[in-house]
């Protein structure tokens, strides 16, 4: 079995987990030694689980991490639907469609695996909101309100495009669950899933052992519908960060992984009772995982934690004990060294982190507020939320890397930004929109890091140019989360 180890000390969770090297041993990180205990322990116990073990945890307020194969791909079984969840909640937050839509359900809706769907709704005339789906699909793992959400999601592709948005590499949803489990017991199934329970029960009878065997080793190599630890901690924290989903549905998938009814023996297995942790389990074949957020006591904080198994022959509860453990190591260590919050040090990185809020005569309620945080390898994510005159609200964000090149503005359809370091105060920030630049912005910061000044340069269509001017002070500092 090969193993992939790592550590590492960063400024914030979502920055640091596209950024962390990889190594073949241990790296000590300044200021956290004991980190190395918390990975020997995580060695110690992986062999437990009869199979290949990998394991992320990130400690979201201190941005502290440790790894143990964490560039290994893993099938995520039913922990898939958490990037499903999150792409269907996007399609929510940009007012495609709404929880309270209607879905009805036809026969070749009903797909084998756990859950309430397949048990009671198995005659037609049966119609459930997409909030009924995404709360089963969540809370008890059932496989037809999956197959329903992933279309109503957009399918696999919409799920693997949202991932890309998010700069989440190493993770793909591929295929329903119903065509997932065809190809692991080796029965075929149509492509778009849709196949009734007495066809998928029919065409598993003419199912041979050897064809059974022989389906669950190709299996157990199938890139598709995999995921490394890094990439899904990466989701998670972006998710929980806000970074995924507006507040309202952030909240709303917070609340309901914290009432997952299912995996009660494993990450929560050997928690103190009454430990909050919200969570997604995933289990086939020889793979059992589990992933979510364990909630800290005595404001210690909140930690990501991911732990998969794969190619175990183990039965499915030494598999569970052994996350249940891993899980329990890694609670204890994050209570009892929870460390110096992350915006500390990120102030010290980088003196624009931080919110800032337009200095403005305008009348009330004109309001104008950019947080600047960090993002990727030492760039920067920037939000601006505003409120005009009349009380309309905006709210648009991008990221850089300092480097000059063009990024996405979510929230302003066509239109690119790009920023570049000119010295130690000053950044030249040039926006364009549909391939033309629109506006030249040079931002400077003031010495003692509380004052921004922006000049504004733009071109009207006559081609007289226009400059104004606005002041920025800093508010408070990035929240670390």
């Amino acid at each position: 079995m090969r193993l992939r180890t790592s550590l590492a000390l960063a400024t914030l969770a979502v920055g640091l987990l596209s950024a962390l090297p990889v190594t073949a041993q241990s790296v000590m990180p300044a200021g956290d030694a004991g980190l190395g205990r918390l990975l020997a322990e995580i060695e110690r116990l992986a062999p437990n689980s009869g199979g290949t073990v990998g394991v992320g945890a990130v400690h979201l307020e201190t941005g502290r991490a440790v790894w143990f194969n964490e560039d290994e791909r893993f099938p995520m079984a039913s922990s898939y639907k958490v990037p499903i969840a999150v792409q269907l909640l996007s399609r929510v937050d940009r007012g495609e469609i709404t929880l309270a839509d209607m879905v009805e359900l036809e026969p070749t809706d009903i797909h084998p695996g756990s859950g309430t769907i397949s048990n009671l709704f198995n005659d037609p005339g049966v119609s459930l909101s997409l909030r009924n789906l995404l709360e089963l699909m969540l809370l008890i793992s059932d496989n037809s309100a999956t197959d329903l959400t992933l279309t109503t999601a957009g399918g696999p592709d919409a799920v693997n495009a949202r991932m890309a948005e998010l700069r989440v590499d190493g993770l793909s949803v591929n295929r329903p669950t119903s065509v997932l489990i065809g190809d692991y017991s080796g029965v075929e199934t149509p492509a778009d899933g849709r196949i009734s329970m007495a066809e998928f029960r029919d065409r598993a009878g003419g199912v041979s052992a050897s064809e059974r065997d022989a389906a669950r080793e190709a299996f157990s190599t199938d890139a598709r519908d995999t995921s490394t630890p890094r990439a899904m901690a990466h989701l998670l924290a972006m998710t929980w960060a806000g970074k995924a989903l507006g507040s309202k549905n952030t909240e709303v998938f917070k609340d309901i992984m914290l009432r997952v009814q299912t995996g009660t023996g494993r990450i929560k297995g050997v928690l103190p009772p009454g430990t909050q942790v919200g969570h997604k389990t995933g289990t086939i074949g020889g793979t059992t995982n589990d992933v979510g957020y364990i909630y800290l006591p005595d404001n210690a904080g909140h930690v990501i934690t991911v732990v998969f198994v794969k190619d175990s022959e183990r039965p499915v509860p030494a598999r569970e004990a052994t996350i249940a453990q891993i899980s329990r190591a890694i609670y204890d260590y994050f209570l009892f060294n929870p460390g110096a919050p992350a915006d500390v040090a990120a102030r010290r990185d980088n003196p624009r982190y931080g919110v800032w809020k337009l200095r403005s005569d305008a009348p009330p309620p004109s309001l104008n507020v950019m947080t600047y945080e960090p993002w990727g390898d030492g760039g920067m994510k920037i939000t601006v939320e505003s409120t005009n005159s009349r009380g309309g609200e905006s709210k648009w964000s991008y990221d850089t890397m300092f480097d000059g090149a063009f990024q996405p503005v979510t929230g302003r359809e066509g239109v690119e930004t790009a920023v570049e370091v000119v010295d130690e105060f000053t950044n030249r920030i040039t926006s364009r929109r549909d391939g033309q630049v629109t506006q030249v912005i040079i931002n400077v910061l003031s010495e003692d890091g509380n004052r921004i000044d922006n000049e504004y340069r733009s071109t009207d269509a006559d081609g007289n140019e226009r400059v104004s001017h606005a002041v920025y002070e800093r508010i408070g500092e990035v929240d670390g989360g």
